[in-house]
Protein backbone atom coordinates (compact mmCIF):
# COMPACT_ATOMS: atom_id res chain seq x y z
CA UNK A 1 0.00 0.00 0.00
CA UNK A 2 1.29 3.33 -0.77
CA UNK A 3 0.84 5.81 2.26
CA UNK A 4 0.13 8.62 -0.43
CA UNK A 5 -3.04 6.52 -1.89
CA UNK A 6 -4.08 6.07 1.89
CA UNK A 7 -4.02 9.78 2.63
CA UNK A 8 -6.88 10.16 0.19
CA UNK A 9 -8.75 8.18 1.56
CA UNK A 10 -8.45 9.73 5.07
CA UNK A 11 -9.55 13.09 3.44
CA UNK A 12 -12.54 12.00 2.19
CA UNK A 13 -13.72 10.08 5.67
CA UNK A 14 -13.27 13.63 7.46
CA UNK A 15 -14.94 15.80 5.21
CA UNK A 16 -17.86 13.13 3.75
CA UNK A 17 -17.84 14.45 -0.35
CA UNK A 18 -14.69 14.48 -2.77
CA UNK A 19 -15.47 18.38 -3.28
CA UNK A 20 -14.67 19.48 0.17
CA UNK A 21 -12.01 16.69 0.43
CA UNK A 22 -10.27 17.89 -3.21
CA UNK A 23 -10.36 21.52 -1.25
CA UNK A 24 -8.96 20.24 2.00
CA UNK A 25 -5.99 18.56 -0.23
CA UNK A 26 -5.41 21.09 -2.97
CA UNK A 27 -6.06 18.75 -5.62
CA UNK A 28 -9.48 18.22 -8.31
CA UNK A 29 -12.06 16.02 -7.05
CA UNK A 30 -11.83 13.62 -9.68
CA UNK A 31 -8.14 13.28 -8.10
CA UNK A 32 -9.82 12.23 -4.76
CA UNK A 33 -12.19 9.83 -6.36
CA UNK A 34 -9.76 7.89 -8.33
CA UNK A 35 -6.92 7.37 -5.58
CA UNK A 36 -9.79 6.17 -3.27
CA UNK A 37 -11.16 3.63 -5.70
CA UNK A 38 -7.17 2.58 -5.99
CA UNK A 39 -6.84 2.20 -2.47
CA UNK A 40 -9.79 -0.13 -2.72
CA UNK A 41 -8.39 -2.19 -5.42
CA UNK A 42 -5.17 -2.52 -3.45
CA UNK A 43 -7.01 -3.61 0.00
CA UNK A 44 -9.94 -6.00 -1.87
CA UNK A 45 -12.19 -3.93 0.04
CA UNK A 46 -15.08 -1.28 -0.19
CA UNK A 47 -14.61 1.62 2.21
CA UNK A 48 -17.68 3.99 0.92
CA UNK A 49 -21.16 4.25 0.23
CA UNK A 50 -22.08 6.96 -1.71
CA UNK A 51 -25.53 8.38 -0.66
CA UNK A 52 -27.68 11.57 -1.38
CA UNK A 53 -25.71 12.89 1.82
CA UNK A 54 -22.08 12.03 0.37
CA UNK A 55 -19.60 9.63 0.90
CA UNK A 56 -20.15 7.56 4.16
CA UNK A 57 -17.80 4.55 5.35
CA UNK A 58 -18.76 1.24 5.52
CA UNK A 59 -17.88 -1.33 8.42
CA UNK A 60 -14.71 -2.25 6.71
CA UNK A 61 -13.61 1.15 5.77
CA UNK A 62 -14.40 1.97 9.77
CA UNK A 63 -12.16 -0.43 10.92
CA UNK A 64 -9.81 0.47 7.76
CA UNK A 65 -9.65 4.40 8.84
CA UNK A 66 -9.28 3.40 12.86
CA UNK A 67 -6.10 2.05 11.63
CA UNK A 68 -5.27 4.70 9.40
CA UNK A 69 -5.21 7.45 12.18
CA UNK A 70 -2.99 6.27 14.34
CA UNK A 71 -0.74 5.50 11.13
CA UNK A 72 -1.33 9.17 10.19
CA UNK A 73 -0.03 10.30 13.92
CA UNK A 74 2.86 8.04 13.30
CA UNK A 75 3.97 9.90 10.47
CA UNK A 76 3.40 13.49 12.02
CA UNK A 77 4.96 12.66 14.99
CA UNK A 78 8.10 11.96 12.93
CA UNK A 79 8.22 14.99 10.74
CA UNK A 80 7.79 17.06 14.40
CA UNK A 81 10.65 15.11 15.89
CA UNK A 82 12.72 15.60 12.48
CA UNK A 83 11.65 19.45 12.99
CA UNK A 84 12.95 20.19 16.69
CA UNK A 85 16.54 18.82 15.51
CA UNK A 86 16.85 21.50 13.28
CA UNK A 87 18.53 24.43 14.53
CA UNK A 88 18.41 27.42 12.08
CA UNK A 89 15.59 29.97 12.43
CA UNK A 90 14.44 29.05 9.02
CA UNK A 91 11.04 27.53 7.20
CA UNK A 92 7.37 27.87 7.30
CA UNK A 93 5.76 28.85 10.89
CA UNK A 94 1.60 28.18 10.27
CA UNK A 95 0.46 30.76 12.98
CA UNK A 96 -3.30 30.40 13.21
CA UNK A 97 -5.57 33.08 15.28
CA UNK A 98 -9.64 34.40 15.03
CA UNK A 99 -9.66 36.68 11.55
CA UNK A 100 -10.04 40.14 13.05
CA UNK A 101 -7.44 39.25 15.75
CA UNK A 102 -4.92 37.72 13.36
CA UNK A 103 -5.73 40.75 10.36
CA UNK A 104 -5.76 43.51 12.50
CA UNK A 105 -3.26 42.74 15.48
CA UNK A 106 -1.20 39.85 14.24
CA UNK A 107 0.08 40.46 10.54
CA UNK A 108 1.91 43.87 11.23
CA UNK A 109 4.35 42.20 14.38
CA UNK A 110 4.23 38.41 12.00
CA UNK A 111 5.77 40.65 9.27
CA UNK A 112 8.10 41.92 10.90
CA UNK A 113 9.48 38.97 12.38
CA UNK A 114 9.73 37.83 9.25
CA UNK A 115 11.86 40.90 7.64
CA UNK A 116 14.25 39.93 10.52
CA UNK A 117 14.58 36.56 9.65
CA UNK A 118 15.26 36.09 5.81
CA UNK A 119 14.89 31.95 5.84
CA UNK A 120 11.81 32.35 7.82
CA UNK A 121 8.66 32.26 6.38
CA UNK A 122 5.75 32.78 8.35
CA UNK A 123 1.59 31.45 7.16
CA UNK A 124 -1.07 33.03 8.97
CA UNK A 125 -4.00 31.61 8.60
CA UNK A 126 -7.05 34.24 9.86
CA UNK A 127 -9.88 31.74 10.49
CA UNK A 128 -12.55 30.96 12.32
CA UNK A 129 -12.09 27.19 12.00
CA UNK A 130 -10.56 25.56 14.79
CA UNK A 131 -7.38 24.15 13.57
CA UNK A 132 -5.33 20.43 14.39
CA UNK A 133 -2.45 21.16 15.68
CA UNK A 134 -1.68 17.27 16.06
CA UNK A 135 -2.58 16.98 11.98
CA UNK A 136 0.01 20.20 11.07
CA UNK A 137 -2.59 22.19 10.06
CA UNK A 138 -0.80 25.02 12.43
CA UNK A 139 2.18 25.70 14.58
CA UNK A 140 1.13 28.02 16.85
CA UNK A 141 -2.44 28.74 17.72
CA UNK A 142 -3.68 31.92 19.53
CA UNK A 143 -7.08 31.20 20.81
CA UNK A 144 -9.70 32.85 22.73
CA UNK A 145 -10.21 29.67 24.82
CA UNK A 146 -7.93 26.76 26.58
CA UNK A 147 -7.17 23.52 24.49
CA UNK A 148 -7.15 20.36 27.06
CA UNK A 149 -5.45 18.26 24.56
CA UNK A 150 -2.22 16.57 26.65
CA UNK A 151 -0.19 16.78 23.34
CA UNK A 152 -0.17 20.85 23.29
CA UNK A 153 1.25 23.62 25.56
CA UNK A 154 -1.06 25.93 26.61
CA UNK A 155 0.31 29.66 28.12
CA UNK A 156 -2.00 32.59 28.63
CA UNK A 157 -0.49 35.33 26.70
CA UNK A 158 -3.38 38.56 26.78
CA UNK A 159 -6.21 39.67 28.09
CA UNK A 160 -8.37 41.72 25.30
CA UNK A 161 -10.81 43.78 26.58
CA UNK A 162 -13.73 45.04 24.70
CA UNK A 163 -16.26 48.39 25.12
CA UNK A 164 -18.53 50.22 22.74
CA UNK A 165 -17.76 52.44 20.08
CA UNK A 166 -19.46 55.24 17.44
CA UNK A 167 -18.92 57.83 14.91
CA UNK A 168 -19.09 61.85 15.74
CA UNK A 169 -21.96 62.26 12.76
CA UNK A 170 -24.17 58.83 14.32
CA UNK A 171 -23.50 60.59 17.89
CA UNK A 172 -24.87 63.96 16.77
CA UNK A 173 -28.05 62.73 15.06
CA UNK A 174 -28.74 60.23 18.17
CA UNK A 175 -30.01 60.22 21.08
CA UNK A 176 -27.64 60.86 24.20
CA UNK A 177 -25.88 57.32 25.22
CA UNK A 178 -24.91 57.84 28.70
CA UNK A 179 -26.09 54.72 30.27
CA UNK A 180 -27.42 51.19 29.89
CA UNK A 181 -30.49 52.34 29.53
CA UNK A 182 -30.13 54.52 26.74
CA UNK A 183 -27.96 51.61 24.56
CA UNK A 184 -31.06 50.35 23.57
CA UNK A 185 -32.34 53.21 21.71
CA UNK A 186 -29.32 52.98 19.26
CA UNK A 187 -28.59 51.14 15.88
CA UNK A 188 -26.53 48.15 17.52
CA UNK A 189 -23.78 46.24 15.65
CA UNK A 190 -22.36 43.49 16.55
CA UNK A 191 -22.12 39.51 16.56
CA UNK A 192 -24.68 37.22 17.63
CA UNK A 193 -24.83 35.64 20.94
CA UNK A 194 -23.01 32.75 22.13
CA UNK A 195 -21.70 31.03 25.03
CA UNK A 196 -18.47 32.20 24.52
CA UNK A 197 -19.28 35.17 22.27
CA UNK A 198 -18.76 37.20 25.85
CA UNK A 199 -18.81 41.32 23.80
CA UNK A 200 -22.22 40.39 22.34
CA UNK A 201 -23.32 38.46 25.30
CA UNK A 202 -22.47 41.96 27.42
CA UNK A 203 -23.91 43.99 24.75
CA UNK A 204 -27.39 41.84 24.56
CA UNK A 205 -27.92 42.28 28.24
CA UNK A 206 -26.94 46.16 28.01
CA UNK A 207 -29.72 46.68 25.46
CA UNK A 208 -32.26 44.04 27.08
CA UNK A 209 -32.13 41.71 24.06
CA UNK A 210 -32.90 45.03 21.26
CA UNK A 211 -32.43 43.37 18.18
CA UNK A 212 -29.42 44.85 16.63
CA UNK A 213 -29.35 46.74 13.08
CA UNK A 214 -26.17 44.55 11.77
CA UNK A 215 -24.25 41.15 13.29
CA UNK A 216 -21.69 39.91 11.86
CA UNK A 217 -18.99 37.61 13.43
CA UNK A 218 -16.16 39.67 12.04
CA UNK A 219 -15.12 43.16 14.53
CA UNK A 220 -13.49 44.52 11.76
CA UNK A 221 -16.85 44.44 9.96
CA UNK A 222 -18.24 46.22 12.50
CA UNK A 223 -15.15 48.67 12.36
CA UNK A 224 -15.94 49.77 9.66
CA UNK A 225 -19.85 49.73 9.70
CA UNK A 226 -19.14 52.01 13.25
CA UNK A 227 -17.11 54.25 11.10
CA UNK A 228 -19.44 55.16 8.84
CA UNK A 229 -21.76 56.35 10.97
CA UNK A 230 -23.89 53.36 10.92
CA UNK A 231 -24.68 52.68 14.78
CA UNK A 232 -22.75 51.59 18.07
CA UNK A 233 -20.36 49.03 17.52
CA UNK A 234 -19.10 46.62 20.35
CA UNK A 235 -15.47 46.20 19.38
CA UNK A 236 -12.35 45.18 21.36
CA UNK A 237 -10.55 48.19 22.72
CA UNK A 238 -7.04 47.28 20.67
CA UNK A 239 -9.33 48.24 17.28
CA UNK A 240 -11.65 51.46 18.91
CA UNK A 241 -9.11 53.21 20.82
CA UNK A 242 -6.35 53.86 18.07
CA UNK A 243 -8.82 54.98 15.67
CA UNK A 244 -9.74 58.98 15.89
CA UNK A 245 -12.82 58.49 14.00
CA UNK A 246 -14.23 56.37 16.65
CA UNK A 247 -15.71 57.63 19.90
CA UNK A 248 -15.57 55.37 23.31
CA UNK A 249 -18.60 55.15 25.19
CA UNK A 250 -17.90 53.78 28.27
CA UNK A 251 -20.26 51.30 29.90
CA UNK A 252 -20.45 49.50 33.04
CA UNK A 253 -18.45 45.55 33.35
CA UNK A 254 -16.70 46.02 30.19
CA UNK A 255 -15.64 42.52 29.34
CA UNK A 256 -12.79 40.88 28.80
CA UNK A 257 -11.04 37.73 27.97
CA UNK A 258 -8.27 35.37 27.80
CA UNK A 259 -5.57 34.99 24.74
CA UNK A 260 -4.15 31.85 24.98
CA UNK A 261 -1.30 30.91 22.69
CA UNK A 262 -0.64 27.00 22.10
CA UNK A 263 2.36 24.69 20.32
CA UNK A 264 2.22 21.60 19.87
CA UNK A 265 4.77 19.93 22.97
CA UNK A 266 6.98 18.33 20.12
CA UNK A 267 7.43 21.50 18.57
CA UNK A 268 7.37 23.70 21.06
CA UNK A 269 12.02 23.90 21.09
CA UNK A 270 11.86 23.78 17.19
CA UNK A 271 14.16 27.35 16.74
CA UNK A 272 11.79 28.74 14.36
CA UNK A 273 9.13 27.82 15.87
CA UNK A 274 10.22 29.36 19.07
CA UNK A 275 11.27 32.76 17.55
CA UNK A 276 7.57 33.00 16.81
CA UNK A 277 6.37 31.72 20.49
CA UNK A 278 8.81 33.99 21.82
CA UNK A 279 8.27 37.41 19.51
CA UNK A 280 4.13 37.10 20.24
CA UNK A 281 4.77 36.79 23.95
CA UNK A 282 6.81 39.87 23.75
CA UNK A 283 4.95 41.94 22.09
CA UNK A 284 1.77 40.86 23.83
CA UNK A 285 3.00 41.46 26.69
CA UNK A 286 4.46 45.30 25.60
CA UNK A 287 0.69 46.12 24.36
CA UNK A 288 -0.83 44.73 27.26
CA UNK A 289 -2.55 48.11 28.10
CA UNK A 290 -3.53 48.42 24.45
CA UNK A 291 -5.15 45.32 24.82
CA UNK A 292 -7.49 45.56 28.02
CA UNK A 293 -6.87 49.15 29.20
CA UNK A 294 -7.43 50.05 32.95
CA UNK A 295 -8.50 53.22 32.16
CA UNK A 296 -10.62 55.12 29.54
CA UNK A 297 -8.86 55.80 26.78
CA UNK A 298 -11.12 57.94 25.28
CA UNK A 299 -13.74 60.18 26.49
CA UNK A 300 -17.04 60.90 24.39
CA UNK A 301 -18.64 64.82 24.41
CA UNK A 302 -21.76 63.47 24.51
CA UNK A 303 -21.59 60.38 26.60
Amino acid sequence: MRWDDLRYVLALARAGSLARAAKALGVDHTTVGRRVEVAESELGLRLFTRTSAGYTLTAEGERVVSDLRRVEEAMHALERGADAQRSAVEGVVRVTAPESFGCSYLAPRLALLARAHPGLEIDLLATGAVLDLSRREADVALRFFRSSHESLVVRRVAELRHGLYAAPSYLAKSPPLRAPADVARHALLTSAPGPRVIDANWLEQLSGGARPALRCELSAALFEAARAGAGVAVLPRYIGDREPGLVHLPMPGEPSEALWMTVHRDLRDTPRVRAVVEHLASQLERDREMLAPRAKAKSSARA
